[in-house]
Formats: structure tokens, C-alpha cells, sequence
């Protein structure tokens, strides 16, 4: 299946800016309104939860003024005129029944007008100062019960000027079945629903109580004083036993009851959102909380306007969206000839064809989109010519490097630790005299390929092949802190890999001979204007030289220095197998060398047996003190144990030597006369 057409790319993609572009401004009306609405209904919202404080504080007042009006009505300055202790006729400290009749029939009698300002569903009973109940508006016949078995009564008369009744010691809104209430003479027998608040007072008359009011207050009634309904707001009353009544929704009265008195917080209940905020319902002196408020307002009612308003714009949007698609479609057709242009040369770029132009047309940002193409493809031509040339002779990750690191290929080179290795195919020159040409540049090509395939392997650089030799090094132009190690783990894939190639190819039996040293050295390219050489240079790299031809004297295939040893332990401690073989002085060099064999990887078992290896050791320790009669038998030991150690067997024979013609001065160093 084919791709969209770049036209339609770009019409689909201006659409879509369009798009958002739409969806983003409609997103950020609405929540801007949104926001707007949330802080206009949380404003009103505190007004109307100030409103209910004033509200419930003129219930308490109302109360507390009706239970005062006791000093000054005249049903009790009546009853107080025919008696002589000036109590009002009130808490007389006798059981004086028919006094307290007298009372209640005055009550009954009187005007009480005074006690339906509470409310005409009100609930009001008064008692004396014995806690004896004189009426009742409920009941206007009962008289004579004794009240002290309310907790609020009883914290009355012990002279409490205000209480709160208190069921159980701490409600102070009960359910209206409670039988306390019709003990209070406030219900009648079956009648009651819901929450009530009861409230009483002691008139006090130097300190002693001498009357009692009641007043138990529907809770329904009590809101209903607050009148918030109006504004949106629904109210309950709650209990700390959770019982509750009112207009606000059972599921968020519960929600609510997590919500901190006096805080104004949001709640989503069932799919709605809501304003929450949960008031105290003090007593009468505002000391004690007797039950919870809940006011709520719905949200999603005051919303309803904003979602015509988001309605509008989003058919605003679709308009706008369908305007800007007649726009694209046009734009798309003028910019759809240069860009398929470009896109056309691309596809022949990735054919590998860096020869492709593209002629700019005008003056635009597509038009130097074209320039710079053009100089794309010719850089990516030069890039591709140095990586086909680097790449013959370098491991991939050094090219990479060298063409994101040009200054490290600036003449005159810089100076860096490295590891230099020098690879010989042993018995070459044998094998060249007895095969025409064509086979032995098949056999050297093959060889040498083998050989430069290792170092590279090991990420190090190949540096130049000389006849059947094999240069490289290790720790340039990447630096590299583990190069001595690379380097002895490399000869010993050379090794490896000429031992298969003769196996898988039926070449004759060649060996590689390695030397390899450690050391600074200067790294660069080296040559003249017409021809440079990126390679290493210094005396370091003339000893790994001598190394490679030393292997002769000695039988071995891979000798190394001790710096090159110190550099492989630094960097990776036991990593690889070393044998100590002697100490040298190679010609053109004053210092002797301490040379080693590489055996292998310390992971893998060694070549020659541990008791070939003490022996040896033995030996080359009686040699440099000068007993070159034990040094030799310990030798021939040590090629006893391993007949193919051409180290021991060559030992053996050096030692002989030196028994027959000891030297006139011993150093312990063995001095070479030839390279």
C-alpha cells in the first residue's frame, strides 16, 4: 500500500494544527469560565454560611430573651403578690402541690403569644425550681412531673444559668422518639419524626435556680429560619452518632463527615461536585458544640450555562477548523512541487547515488532547504570516500572516531600511551622461494588478512603491512587504559587464527612470530605534503621490533616487555598468563629488558604444566647468580616436563654455554649481538 501524497501530508497536518489550535483555545475558554464560576459560587457560598451563623445565633438569643421574660409577665407577679418570700411564686422550697397547681392554671390561663415567637411549631415547656414540670404547649393539662432525670435539667438546678440537653452526656440533637422528650412534656404520646435540639434554661434568683424553660426545636424548622434554599444551598443537621436530616443528599452527608468545621472544601459524590462546608451548632453560651451543620451547593447547576458556552464555541471551532482546511489544501498544492523535488533526490541519495543535484527554485526556506541538500550529498561523498579508505585498516569504531575527531589527524602527531605489536609469518621466505607468485600473494593476502583482522577485533589500528609483517598498535587515536591488555589478547587470536586458516585451507605449516611493548610513543600522521601516514613513532615501538625477532632465539611465539605486563595488571589484575623468560640487551639499547612469554588468558588453563613453570623459574634464578651448572640441569628438568617448550630446551643450551665459558663479569643479562 502506497503513502499519502505529500500534498495530502501537509493538508492533513495544517488540519490538524488547525485542530488543536481550536481544541486548545476551547479548552482554555471553558476553563477559564470554569474557574471564573467555581470562585463566584465559593464567594456567594461563604456569604451563605455567614448568613447561617447569624442565624443560628438570633435562635439562641431568641431563647434566652423569652426564658428572661419570666421577671416581667404578670402571670408570675400575680402568683408572686400572694406570697411573701418574693420568689416570683417560683422554686418555693416546700412541696407546696396546691401552689404549683395555682401555677399551672395561671400558665394555662395566661396569654402565650410570648412563647409562639419561638417558632409556631415551637415545642416549649416550663418547670420550677425543683425541676417540677408547671406546663407544657404540647400537653397544657400535665403538670406535676419531675424533671431531674434530664442530664440538661439536672445541670440546671445545680446552677448551670444555661444547658444544652446532653442524652447519654454528649448529643445535644436527638432523634424524636426519644423517650426523654415526652418526659419533658415537649411530645405527645406517637408523635415525633426526625432530629430535634433541646434546649434549657434556669432563671436564676440570687444564684438559685427559680424557674426552668424547654424548648425542643424541629430540625427542619431550624433550617428552614436559615432560608438558604433560595440561593442553591441544601442544609442538614448532623449528630456525632451520624444520625442527620435536612435536603443534602445521604451519600455526601457521609462524604461531608470527613470535612474540618469551619472549611469550605469540594466533593464529587456520585458523578456531581459539590461545595461542602461544615459548620458547629453551638449551646446557648456558645461553650460546647451539640451537633453539625452540612451545607452544600451543586456545582453542575451552576455549570449549566458554561456547557451552551462550550457548545458555542466548539461549532465556532469546527467553522474556524474548516476555513483553515480550504487554507492548507492551497498551501499544500504550491509547496507539494519543491519538496517531492527534494524528496525525489533523497531516494537517490539512499540508492547510494551522491552525485544528484537539486536546482533551488526562489528564495525560501525550501529553496535553501535545496543549497543545503546540495552540500549534504557532497560532504556525504567525502565522508564516504575517507570510511572506504579508513576502513580497509581500522576497526569501525576508530573510523567513527577519526571523522568526529578530525584534529586528531592534524600532522606532527601528539604524544600517548600505547601498546605496539609486531606480527612476522615465520618461515615465509622459505615458502616464497618454493611457490610461484600468484600462490604466495594468495597465501600472504590470506595471512595477512587473518592477522589485521585480530588487531582490529581487539580495537586496535592497523598500522602498515611490510612484507609478511603485520603492525599495529593499541590506545590511539581512542584512548584506551586497558591497551597493553588488547594487545596480548590479540597475538593470541593471530595465533589462533593462522592455526585454523592452515586447517580449513590446506596451507602449509606457518607460525606467526609477535613482539609487543608498552610505552609513550608519538601517534599522528607522519609524512611529507604529498603523502602522509598515520602510524606510531619512538623507541618503544623499535623494541617491540627487536621483540618479534627474539622469538627465534627462544622458541617462543609471543614475547613482551615488562612495562607491557605492569600495563596489562594496572589495567585488568590477573587477566592474562605471563612467564618471566630473561633479561636482555637488545642491540641499540643500553638498559636490559626483563621479557615475557604470553601463555594465554588467565581463565583458561595454562600450556604448560605448573612443574615446567617452577622449573623454569628455578632455573633462570640459579642463571642470574651466576650457577649455570644447576641452571642447566633445572632447565633440562623443565623440558622434561614439557617437550615443546622450545623456552626450556633454548635455556638449557644458553646455560650450557655459559658452564663451558663462564663470562668474565656476570650481570645476569644476556646480551644480543644481532637484531
Amino acid at each position: 500500500m502506497s503513502l499519502p501524497s505529500l500534498r495530502a501530508r501537509l493538508l492533513v497536518a495544517m488540519a490538524g494544527v488547525a485542530l488543536c489550535a481550536v481544541a486548545a483555545a476551547t479548552w482554555a475558554a471553558v476553563w477559564q469560565i470554569e474557574e471564573r464560576a467555581q470562585a463566584q459560587a465559593r464567594q456567594d457560598f461563604t456569604a451563605q454560611i455567614k448568613q447561617l451563623e447569624r442565624s443560628l445565633a438570633l435562635r439562641s438569643d431568641a431563647f434566652r430573651a423569652l426564658s428572661d421574660l419570666s421577671y416581667v409577665l404578670p402571670v408570675f407577679r400575680q402568683v408572686a403578690a400572694s406570697r411573701d418570700d418574693a420568689d416570683f411564686g417560683l422554686g418555693s422550697a416546700q412541696d407546696d402541690s396546691a401552689h404549683r397547681a395555682l401555677l399551672h392554671q395561671n400558665l394555662v390561663d395566661a396569654d402565650w403569644s410570648w412563647a409562639q415567637q419561638a417558632g409556631q411549631s415551637a415545642l416549649v415547656a416550663v418547670a420550677d425550681g425543683q425541676g417540677k414540670l408547671l406546663y407544657t404547649t404540647q400537653d397544657p393539662k400535665r403538670f406535676g412531673d419531675d424533671l431531674r432525670g434530664l442530664p440538661a435539667v439536672a445541670a440546671a438546678l445545680a446552677g448551670e444559668a444555661t444547658a444544652v440537653a446532653a442524652v447519654g452526656g454528649r448529643a445535644a440533637a436527638m432523634v424524636a422518639e426519644a423517650p426523654a422528650l415526652r418526659q419533658a412534656g415537649l411530645l405527645a404520646a406517637g408523635e415525633g419524626r426526625g432530629l430535634l435540639v433541646l434546649m434549657v434554661r434556669a432563671t436564676l434568683l440570687d444564684g438559685a435556680p427559680k424557674a426552668l424553660y424547654l424548648q425542643a426545636v424541629r430540625a427542619d424548622d431550624l433550617l428552614a429560619d436559615v432560608a438558604l434554599a433560595q440561593t442553591g444551598a441544601a442544609m442538614a443537621l448532623l449528630t456525632d452518632s451520624g444520625a442527620h436530616q435536612g435536603r443534602v443528599p445521604e451519600p455526601l452527608v457521609r462524604a461531608a463527615q470527613t470535612v474540618p468545621l469551619g472549611a469550605l472544601q469540594a466533593l464529587e459524590v456520585d458523578g456531581r461536585r459539590w461545595l461542602v462546608a461544615v459548620q458547629p451548632l453551638a449551646d446557648l453560651d456558645g461553650r460546647g458544640q451539640i451537633a453539625r451543620v452540612v451545607v452544600a451547593r451543586d456545582l453542575e447547576a451552576g455549570l449549566a450555562i458554561l456547557l451552551q458556552a462550550r457548545n458555542s464555541l466548539v461549532l465556532s471551532g469546527l467553522a474556524a477548523l474548516f476555513a483553515a482546511v480550504l487554507a492548507a489544501l492551497a498551501l499544500a498544492r504550491r509547496m507539494a512541487r519543491p519538496v517531492q523535488q527534494l524528496e525525489r533526490a533523497a531516494r537517490r541519495v539512499a540508492d547510494g547515488d551522491l552525485s544528484v543535484t537539486v536546482i533551488p527554485e526562489g528564495r525560501d526556506e525550501i529553496a535553501r532547504l535545496a543549497v543545503a541538500f546540495g552540500q549534504m550529498t557532497r560532504g556525504l561523498a567525502e565522508r564516504q570516500r575517507l570510511e572506504r579508505t579508513f576502513k580497509r585498516y581500522l576497526a569501525p569504531e576508530i573510523v567513527d572516531y577519526l571523522l568526529a575527531h578530525p584534529e586528531s589527524q592534524q600532522p606532527g602527531g601528539e604524544r600517548k600511551a600505547v601498546s605496539v605489536s609486531f606480527a612476522d609469518l615465520a618461515g615465509f621466505t622459505a615458502f616464497a622461494e618454493a611457490n610461484p607468485p600468484e600462490r604466495v600473494v594468495e597465501v600472504l593476502n590470506l595471512c595477512l588478512g587473518e592477522l589485521a583482522g585480530a588487531l582490529v577485533q581487539a580495537g586496535g589500528t592497523v598500522d602498515k603491512f611490510m612484507g609478511d609483517n603485520c603492525m599495529g598498535f593499541f590506545g590511539a587515536p581512542i584512548p584506551r587504559p586497558d591497551h597493553a591488555v588488547r594487545a596480548c589478547r590479540a597475538a593470541l587470536a593471530q595465533v589462533q587464527a593462522l592455526e585454523r586458516l592452515a586447517l580449513r585451507r590446506d596451507l602449509p605449516p606457518l607460525q606467526v612470530r609477535i613482539g609487543i611493548n608498552s610505552g609513550e610513543a608519538i601517534v599522528g600522521s607522519i609524512g611529507g605534503a604529498q603523502a602522509q601516514d598515520y602510524t606510531v613513532v619512538g623507541d618503544s615501538v623499535n623494541l617491540a621490533a627487536r621483540l618479534e625477532a627474539v622469538n627465534k632465539l627462544y622458541g617462543t611465539q609471543i614475547l613482551c616487555t615488562a612495562a607491557t605486563v605492569a600495563a596489562a595488571e594496572t589495567a585488568e589484575p590477573g587477566a592474562l598468563r605471563f612467564r618471566e623468560l630473561d633479561t636482555l640487551r637488545v642491540v641499540g639499547k643500553r638498559e636490559p629488558v626483563v621479557i615475557y612469554q604470553v601463555l594465554g588468558n588467565r581463565a583458561q588453563p595454562s600450556p604448560l604444566p605448573s612443574a615446567t613453570e617452577q622449573l623454569y623459574a628455578a632455573g633462570l634464578q640459579a642463571l642470574r647468580a651466576g650457577d649455570f651448572s644447576n641452571a642447566g640441569a633445572y632447565f633440562e628438568q623443565a623440558a622434561a616436563t614439557a617437550p615443546n617448550d622450545g623456552a626450556s630446551r633454548s635455556m638449557a643450551a644458553w646455560a650450557a654455554e655459559l658452564a663451558a665459558n663462564p663470562p668474565p663479569a656476570w650481570d645476569g643479562v644476556r646480551v644480543l649481538t644481532g637484531k
